[in-house]
């Protein structure tokens, strides 16, 4: 039963046209009203590929004797190669332990550390026989994913899940998942949403740079690695990891860029724009849905584009990318020049820059330095909102500013190194945003929109709340821990009601879960967990003062 990558790469278009076969879908959902869009298309094969499509082109969708007995003769359940793997850099007690003293702390962070075990999984192609294929990716190392529904590793969740693995000295793993996605760049020139055949049409966004830097700035300070694994670990970063950084910034600077006239001047912004136009596999169901009162097919393509898009922006869903906040069918995410990817972007230039000059080349050092300066200047006069002081989206339709409502990531910039224009401080925009909000609510929700969005009121996201919290801790240490403090009592009261942790908070209720979007909460929870580690890590026993 063994195979290896060849064997999958060989069946890899096969493999696409299964899982994005739409009537693949129509026929297992008809099988059973209940299935979950994603449980269909995270189903392995038990018969070879070509054998599936075969029998699927002669399949009568509307039989459902015919259907069950196709599924019970080509399909797994859901899952069947995504095993549970050995994770040997893991310890019971890190280092960040010796340093508390509240024995209830120390409880809490063995009880999240020992949850990594559980999160940490390998694609198994031993499971399948030759020919068969699965949805999944084949991936150079094991990873951890972020628990529930999702089996899978994802894109931009590994830079919150990062933070709590150097938290707990698991650099190995870290450097592993780093080059998963170094696999990925190399094969598909970008890192995919996330590890799903059906992810390759779509990102995330792109904190690849920021992942590798804080894994090489950890790294280069700690105590428990020795000079040699140090230097080791230098010249990963900055001959191999560093060729991916700019590789992956290509693809977002020709795939993902705009062009906006003001005052005779061309700035030059990057947007979220998925390469597609079709319902989204793992969502299909929901977006046959919202598309439903369309009249025609072109307006049909053009709303599953924008859906798909949203799901690039990590946030899927939220009002912020809706004409109508109430109203999911009217997103139009591409048409918006959005505040927080491109000061990742700026973030991303700055990394790339220093990291060259670290390495001695001078030419691309300076390049992505100009580059900086030239995103600096394009965000502050096409994103900066001097009437509502603060960043905004941009709408590339109406040629407006989205500033009808508040969103956190309209402050991104701040913690990405930006400092507002016309001599407002940071603390400003603080006092006058989130001070106020921050005292109110277990956790800073996301927007103040109530529109049954999962990034809508009152969800608590834990990334949010950690960035927001690291920007504070350098200019109000007051605030940053009462925005920590208060968030972290969420997931502690709801870890002792549920012994979980969530993908999402409520701002209303302490340890109580998010609610709204297009699934059901899940727990696990891989970010929300490395938040939790890093929190601990900055305050310590502090962490417990609200």
């Amino acid at each position: 039963m063994t195979r290896d990558i060849s064997d999958f790469n060989n069946n890899f278009y096969s493999a696409e046209k299964l899982y994005t076969s739409e009537k693949f879908l129509r026929a297992l959902k008809r099988l059973n009203p209940n299935l979950d869009s994603k449980s269909i298309v995270d189903r392995a094969t038990k018969k070879p590929v070509d054998e599936v499509l075969n029998a699927l082109d002669n399949l009568d969708e509307f039989i459902i004797d015919d259907i069950q007995k196709f599924s019970d003769i080509f399909l797994h359940s859901p899952g069947i190669e995504i095993e549970r793997a050995n994770l040997t850099d893991w310890k019971e007690e890190p280092e960040i332990l010796s340093k508390l003293k509240s024995e209830e702390l120390k409880n809490f962070f063995k009880a999240v550390n020992s949850i990594w075990l559980d999160l940490y999984k390998k694609f198994d192609s031993n499971t399948l026989y030759p020919g068969c294929v699965s949805s999944h990716l084949p991936m150079k190392h094991s990873f951890i994913v972020p628990g529930g529904r999702f089996i899978e590793m994802y894109y931009w969740d590994t830079y919150w899940t990062i933070e709590g693995l150097l938290v707990c000295d698991m650099f190995k793993t870290a450097r592993e998942m780093i080059e998963n996605f170094i696999h990925f760049i190399d094969l598909y020139g970008f890192i995919p949403n996330g590890s799903r055949i059906y992810y390759l049409n779509r990102s995330q966004p792109p904190y690849f740079s920021q992942i590798v830097f804080k894994y090489f700035e950890y790294t280069q300070n700690s105590q428990l690695l020795s000079q040699d694994d140090k230097l080791e670990i230098k010249n990963f970063v900055l001959n191999e990891a560093l060729v991916y950084m700019i590789k992956e910034y290509e693809f977002w600077m020709k795939e993902k860029i705009v062009e906006i006239e003001i005052d005779d001047h061309v700035y030059r912004l990057n947007i979220f724009k998925a390469n597609t136009n079709r319902p989204r596999p793992e969502s299909y169901f929901e977006d046959i849905n919202t598309a439903s009162g369309l009249s025609s097919e072109k307006e049909k393509e053009i709303l599953y584009q924008h859906l798909a898009s949203g799901a690039e922006s990590g946030h899927d869903f939220t009002s912020r990318w809706f004409r109508d906040p109430m109203k999911i069918h009217t997103i139009e995410t591409s048409d918006i020049i959005p505040v927080d990817l491109n000061a990742i972007l700026y973030k991303t230039e700055l990394i790339i820059s220093k990291l060259s000059y670290l390495k001695g080349n001078l030419d691309i050092a300076k390049l992505f330095k100009r580059n900086s300066i030239e995103r600096r200047l394009s965000i502050n006069k096409v994103l900066w909102s001097e009437q509502n002081k603060m960043w905004t989206d941009f709408n590339l339709k109406t040629k407006t500013s989205q500033s009808e409502h508040f969103y956190l990531s309209n402050l991104s910039p701040l913690w990405f190194g930006l400092r507002p224009p016309n001599h407002i401080s940071e603390l400003d925009l603080i006092n006058m945003h989130i001070k106020k909000p921050i005292e109110e609510y277990n956790g800073l929700p996301y927007s103040f929109v109530y529109s049954n969005e999962q990034w809508d009121f009152p969800n608590v996201w834990a990334p949010y709340q950690l960035s927001l919290t690291e920007f504070l801790h350098k200019h109000d240490k007051k605030l940053s821990l009462q925005l920590a403090s208060k968030f972290f009592n969420s997931l502690f009261t709801g870890w002792k009601m549920n012994n979980t942790f969530f993908e999402k908070y409520n701002a209303l209720n302490s340890g109580k879960r998010g609610a709204g979007g297009e699934y059901e909460v899940q727990s696990g929870f891989g970010w929300t967990n490395g938040v939790a580690l890093k929190l601990i890590e900055i305050f310590q026993d502090k962490i417990l003062d609200y």
